[in-house]
């Protein structure tokens, strides 16, 4: 083995930070402006993704590509439909030696702003939308749940879960 090859090697530690519902704006306008923002739908829309004929897992494999790729830290939003998702992703960044440095969630007051939204819409608007009555608060303790569980699910690891 050839040590000088192995010492020249540079070593690219970016940071990869994910979001798990949170708005482009509120990334914009935070202590990662200074990041690559990328929206994961316009990954999507670049590598032609078609949700009829592609993988789940090729929306995750577009998606590493994009970070592996990157020169510099790099802020995903509109990342992760299920919780499962940055499990898998995770999964295929080890082998490059990256990890999933932080994932935001909404902020309890934006969760309750989220609930209050959407009662309002549904009151307003309920003749038009296919919504049972309680279904937007089930949706909401569903959603709680899901944020407590990736809280509990990587609380011992090297990746963080932060509220903004």
């Amino acid at each position: 083995m050839n040590f000088r090859q192995i010492l020249s090697k540079p070593e690219k530690k970016i940071k990869v930070i994910l979001t798990y519902r949170i708005d482009e704006s509120d990334i914009r306008n935070s202590e990662f402006a200074n990041f690559k923002i990328v929206d994961f739908s316009d990954v999507l829309q670049n590598n032609n993704y078609d949700p009829l004929k592609d993988s789940e897992l090729n929306k995750l494999e577009y998606l590493s590509k994009v970070i592996i790729s990157s020169e510099d830290n790099i802020v995903i939003y509109n990342t992760g439909s299920n919780l499962e998702d940055f499990d898998t992703l995770s999964e295929i960044l080890k082998p490059y030696e990256l990890i999933i440095d932080n994932i935001l969630v909404p902020n309890e007051s934006k969760r309750k702003q989220q609930l209050i939204d959407g009662q309002k819409a549904y009151r307003e608007h309920n003749r038009w939308l296919n919504f049972y009555p309680g279904e937007i608060e089930e949706n909401h303790k569903y959603f709680e749940q899901r944020i407590n569980t990736l809280k509990e699910k990587y609380r011992n690891t090297e990746t963080k879960i932060s509220e903004m």
